[in-house]
C-alpha cells in the first residue's frame, strides 16, 4: 500500500485576527504523485504551547482537498504551526505530519508582544518578478491597472502542465511574511504493526463497550451509529471479543451530532465510549520566538485590521455557500413502501396514523415492552419474534413509548419494507422509516441508554462569495474592503485555455497574483504578477 506525505499551501503566512486563513491540500505519494489511499486527512493549528487550538477533517479526492479557518480573535498574537497528516501517516516511525509556521496578529491587544528578529532582512519593495516573460503568457491579464470595483479577466494559457492548481489574488501590504519554511516528510518509514487503520474509504469511527456487572459478554453485540437529519446516516456494527467495534462513515453531510447505541435487549447493562481521533506527537515541535514583524508594521496592520472589520460587518451579505452533498440516497432505498401523511387524511396520534394508514405495522409486546412489527402483507405473516428497526430521522427508537403519543400531524412520511432485511451484521426483522417535518425528533427523544456525542466531521465543499459589479445594484452600498479578491482552490488544468473573471476592491495599492500547483509529473510549479488598482 505504500507510504503517503501531505504538503499544504496557503494563502498568507500572517493572518490577522477576523481574517480567513484558506488551504490547498496535496496528499502525494512516491508512485502514482497524487495518494489514494486515504480520503480524509486532518489540519490542526498548534499554539507555542504545543496546544491544539483548531482541529478540523478535509476531505481528499484522489489525493486533493482544500479548506478554511476563520481566526477568531480569541487567539492572541504570536507564532503559530499549521500541523496535516492522514491517519495512515500516523504510521510513519518519523515525519508522520506536515508543519508550516505562520503568524496570527491580534490587532486588538493592547501590547503587541513582538520580538524582533534583528537577522530578519528588510522587506525589500518587491521584485519586479513579472519580467521573466514566462508569466506574462501563462498569466494573462487584461490590464495592468484597474479602477476600483472594475472587472478584471486573467486568461490562464493552454500550455501549463495538467495537474491541480490553485489561484490567490491578494493585496500587497508589506508586512513581512513567514520565510517559507515547511517540513515535507520525504524519507518515510512505514513502522512494521500498523497501529492507526487508513481511512481510504471514508471516516473510521472507532469506540468500545464496557459492562456494569461482572462476566457479562462483550461479544457479538450489535451496535448502531446514527446522525439524525435530512440526509440521515445510520451504521450497523459489532463488537468483538474485547467489545471494541469500528463504523466507517462512507456519506457526507453536514452534522456532526451523533448517537451510538447498543441494539440490545441488555442494553442497560453495558455503557459506551467513543474513541479521541488519532493523533500525532507534537512534543518536538520547535516554535521561534521571534518575528519579523516589527512596529513600523503597525499602520499597515491597522489599516487591514479596519478592512477586516468592515468586511466582518457585512458578512451576511457576502456568505460563502456550501456545495450540498450529492448522496441523498438511505440504505434501504429504493425498496421501500413510502407513505407521504399530507396524501391522506391526517389522524392526531401516531397509534391512530398507523392503524388506519400504514396497514402493514401493528404493535405487539416483546419482553413486556410495546414494540412494532411489520406484517408481510402478500402472505400474512410475521417472520420473526424480534420487533423491526424503527428510525426516526435516522435515529434508532428503542422506546416506542416515545411515538405512541408523538403528534402525528408533525410527522411528514413513513415508509416500511415488510421483509427480512440484512444491513450489516444483523438481519432486522423489516425497516420502519418515519421522517418528521422538522427532522428534529432526536433533539426531544430521551434514552439514558444512548450516547450523544459530536463528531469531528469533513468541512463542506464551499463556492467562496465573489461580488459581481456589474449584473447587479445589491452591493453597490456595500463597502468593498476585500485585500484578498480571489481563493480558487483545486482548479484542475487541462490542455485548454481558461479565463477567470474577478473584481477589484475599494481599496487601491499592489496587488499580486499566484498560480501554484502540482503537475501530473510530480512538478511543484508557482506563477507570479502583479497589478494596481487606483
Amino acid at each position: 500500500m505504500g507510504t503517503e506525505t501531505l504538503l499544504v499551501k496557503t494563502n498568507t503566512s500572517v493572518v490577522l485576527t477576523g481574517e480567513t486563513l484558506y488551504c490547498q491540500l496535496y496528499c502525494l505519494n512516491k508512485t502514482t504523485v497524487f495518494s489514494d489511499i486515504s480520503e480524509i486527512a486532518y489540519l490542526e493549528v498548534i499554539n507555542d504551547h504545543r496546544e491544539s487550538v483548531f482541529k478540523t477533517k478535509i476531505s481528499l479526492k484522489n489525493g486533493i482537498g482544500s479548506g478554511d479557518y476563520f481566526i477568531p480573535t480569541t487567539l492572541t498574537t504570536g507564532n503559530y504551526k499549521l500541523i496535516a497528516y492522514t491517519n495512515w501517516m500516523l504510521n510513519n516511525s518519523q515525519n508522520n505530519f506536515f508543519e508550516k509556521d505562520f503568524t496570527i496578529i491580534n490587532p486588538f491587544e493592547e501590547h503587541i508582544n513582538m520580538v524582533i528578529d534583528s537577522t530578519s532582512k528588510k522587506p525589500e519593495a518587491y521584485k519586479n518578478e513579472t519580467e521573466n516573460a514566462s508569466a506574462n503568457i501563462l498569466l494573462n491579464l487584461n490590464k495592468e491597472k484597474y479602477s476600483k470595483r472594475e472587472k478584471a479577466t486573467l486568461v490562464l494559457a493552454k500550455i501549463l502542465d495538467r495537474g491541480n492548481y490553485f489561484l490567490n489574488i491578494r493585496k500587497i501590504d508589506f508586512i513581512p511574511a513567514n520565510s517559507t519554511n515547511e517540513t515535507i516528510a520525504t524519507d518515510v518509514n512505514l513502522k512494521q504493526n500498523i497501529q492507526v487503520l487508513p481511512e481510504t474509504r471514508g471516516e473510521i469511527i472507532n469506540g468500545y463497550i464496557s459492562p456494569k456487572t461482572a462476566n457479562s459478554d462483550l461479544n457479538n453485540k450489535i451496535v448502531t451509529l446514527s446522525v439524525p437529519g435530512k440526509n440521515f446516516i445510520f451504521k450497523t456494527t459489532k463488537t468483538n471479543s474485547n467489545g471494541k467495534f469500528t463504523f466507517l462513515i462512507d456519506k457526507q453531510t453536514h452534522d456532526s451530532d451523533c448517537y451510538v447505541q447498543l441494539s440490545e435487549s441488555d442494553r442497560e447493562n453495558y455503557t459506551i465510549a467513543i474513541d479521541k481521533t488519532p493523533s500525532p506527537d507534537l512534543s518536538n515541535l520547535v516554535f521561534s520566538n521571534k518575528t519579523s514583524i516589527s512596529n513600523k508594521n503597525l499602520k499597515a496592520i491597522q489599516e487591514r485590521s479596519l478592512a477586516t472589520q468592515v468586511e466582518n460587518v457585512y458578512f451576511s451579505q457576502k456568505k460563502d455557500s456550501l456545495v450540498e452533498a450529492v448522496n441523498t440516497d438511505f440504505f434501504f432505498q429504493p425498496t421501500e413502501k413510502k407513505y407521504n401523511l399530507d396524501s391522506f387524511e391526517r389522524f392526531r396520534t401516531f397509534k391512530e396514523t398507523i392503524i388506519e394508514i400504514v396497514t402493514e405495522l401493528n404493535f405487539k409486546d416483546y419482553n413486556q415492552v410495546p414494540s412494532l412489527y411489520l406484517r408481510d402483507t402478500k402472505y400474512n405473516i410475521t417472520q420473526s419474534p424480534e420487533p423491526c428497526l424503527v428510525l426516526v430521522d435516522g435515529l434508532q427508537i428503542q422506546d416506542i413509548n416515545a411515538l405512541f403519543n408523538y403528534n402525528a400531524y408533525q410527522i411528514e412520511s413513513i415508509s416500511v419494507i415488510d421483509r427480512p432485511y440484512c444491513y450489516g451484521p444483523k438481519i432486522f426483522n423489516g425497516i420502519v422509516s418515519i421522517i418528521t417535518k422538522n427532522k428534529d425528533f432526536a433533539t426531544i427523544y430521551t434514552d439514558k441508554n444512548i450516547l450523544k456525542t459530536t463528531m469531528l466531521r469533513p468541512e463542506p465543499a464551499k463556492v467562496y462569495f465573489e461580488p459581481k459589479y456589474e449584473t447587479s445594484n445589491t452591493h453597490n452600498r456595500i463597502p468593498d474592503y476585500r485585500y484578498q479578491l480571489l481563493w480558487k482552490p483545486n482548479l484542475a488544468l487541462t490542455s485548454n485555455e481558461i479565463t477567470i473573471p474577478f473584481y477589484a476592491s475599494d481599496i487601491s495599492g499592489d496587488y499580486e497574483i499566484l498560480l501554484e500547483g502540482l503537475t501530473e509529473t510530480g512538478n511543484y510549479v508557482h506563477f507570479y504578477k502583479t497589478f494596481k488598482i487606483e
